[in-house]
């Protein structure tokens, strides 16, 4: 229900119980008005019997005629008002008592009328049936008077006891307007006044970043539509949160990848600029050192120093080269592939080699892939430096899994060894170049920083996710042609 329907219910209620109490209020004046209206009436008929008592009186005293038309004129008007109340007075003293009240007056009147027949004259002496007559007027009038007042009596006792009854009426109505006034008070307030503290109550917790609860939606008055409203508000802005969560999340890792970008680009310009200059001079020590090999038997005690110094001297050339690849910045000819192509074809030239003793290579490559749009040689190289880092991770016997698989709009190549996995504080510096947690035989720490640029030259991603003593898991990411 509406507010506004339990606004016009209460004052409707109010003004109901108002109309009840006026209408029965008002049938009550009536009553009390018809009442008064018969008890003047029967004040009237009491009245007209003491003036004929009063000019009966006269007559017995002075014997005068004038008196029995006084008489007689006053008990016309009073059985004209019996006539005009006859219907009330059955109802207040009941038939039989209004039959006496008329036999009684037309044996009045007959004993009057006989009066005046006989005319005594004044001071003269009364007869035995004049005595009579005079004292059954008496008796007869006396008779008219009880019945009168008892007519009048019924009368007040009636509008006594409406009055009594208007007065209960009146406190019982006051009491029930009361109750029922603050019943539907208590409940219309409760109904309006709880969920807006409830509403307050849950918006103080949202200023908190608290979305765990919402309002409990009763009725379908307007406080229900607002809470509803709130709640579908609460949702949205509980989405745009978390939305903006992955939104400022998604910003860290591209500032991060940014700063990674650049930070490679920088030191791309630095190694460039120093293998050149090393490079020549490098040259030079090998040449020198080779021809210095060559004129040296084998059991001259210099041989091994010099193998030894041109092995690393063409150490120091290999690491150079890279930094030469690392550094120049590489034209990409990408092509529409099939991913499993440049997977199964670095996979297949390793697992022959040497190193791959100990170690099983499991190929779980998906059919019917998309095709990528990317340059095999320089995704080729990023799969080789992968299985290579891996390689170097395991003390066999261990495992390499290599698993490709499409998720979304993009094509996944996982990686997954059985290696030595890398600490997590680690985690975030091993796409940098120079950094390796192998030993100097076995790496340069150029690999992964150079396979990083490439996956991102090709618009994909690059993630790892490690655990020490467990494993390595390299996720790589390209998105699908077209």
């Amino acid at each position: 229900m509406k507010i506004r329907d339990k606004l016009f219910l209460g004052f409707g209620l109010y003004l109901a119980l108002a109309v009840v109490f006026g209408i029965l209020a008002y049938k009550d004046l009536g009553t009390i008005g018809t009442h008064l209206r018969h008890l003047e009436t029967s004040d009237d008929i009491t009245n007209s019997l003491l003036e004929v008592r009063r000019y009966e009186k006269n007559y017995f005293l002075y014997r005068d005629s004038g008196s029995l038309e006084e008489i007689a004129r006053f008990l016309t008007a009073m059985k004209g008002s019996i006539e005009k109340i006859r219907h009330e007075m059955v109802n207040n003293i009941g038939a039989e008592r209004l039959v006496l009240i008329d036999r009684s007056l037309a044996e009045y009147e007959q004993l009057i009328g006989k009066l005046g027949a006989q005319r005594y004259g004044r001071g003269a002496a009364p007869g035995q049936q004049e005595k009579f007559d005079v004292e059954r007027i008496r008796m007869t009038a006396r008779e008219i008077q009880v019945h009168v007042e008892a007519n009048a009596q019924k009368e007040r006792s009636d509008i006594d006891a409406i009055l009594k009854m208007s007065a209960v009426l009146l406190v019982v109505t006051i009491a029930v307007i009361i109750v029922f006034g603050t019943i539907i008070n208590m409940k219309l307030a409760k109904s309006i006044v709880t969920p807006i503290q409830d509403l307050e109550r849950i918006t103080k917790k949202i200023t908190r970043g608290d979305f765990s609860e919402s309002i409990e939606v009763k009725g379908h008055d307007e406080i229900s539509s607002l809470a509803e409203s709130y709640n579908q508000m609460e949702d949205k802005l509980d989405h745009a949160m978390n939305s903006l969560e992955d939104i400022i999340k998604q910003l860290q890792e591209k500032q991060a990848q940014l700063v990674e970008a650049e930070k490679l680009a920088s030191i791309g310009k630095l190694a460039a600029g120093i293998a050149h200059e090393i490079n020549n001079p490098l040259t030079s020590v090998l040449t020198f050192s080779n021809l210095m090999l060559e004129q040296c038997p084998p059991d001259d005690p210099r041989y091994d120093k010099l193998k030894l110094m041109a092995r690393e001297t063409d150490r120091a050339r290999t690491i150079v080269r890279q930094l030469l690849n690392f550094g120049r910045e590489n034209v990409i000819k990408p092509v529409k592939i099939n991913i499993n192509e440049p997977v199964t074809e670095i996979a297949e030239s390793l697992v022959a080699q040497e190193a791959f003793k100990g170690i099983e290579l499991f190929l779980k490559l998906a059919e019917n892939l998309p095709e990528v749009y990317a340059d095999p040689a320089q995704f080729g190289q990023v799969v080789l430096n992968i299985l290579l880092n891996a390689i170097h991770a395991i003390t066999p016997p261990g495992r390499i899994e290599v698993e490709t698989r499409q998720a979304g709009k993009n094509i996944e190549v996982i990686f997954t060894d059985s290696g030595r996995g890398i600490p997590e504080e680690h985690l975030h510096k091993i796409f940098d170049p120079f950094f390796t947690t192998k030993n100097a035989t076995k790496g340069t720490g150029l690999g992964l920083a150079v396979s990083y640029g490439i996956i991102k030259k090709h618009g994909g991603e690059i993630s790892v996710a490690s655990i020490v003593g467990t494993g390595t898991t390299f996720t790589v990411r390209m998105p699908i042609y077209g």
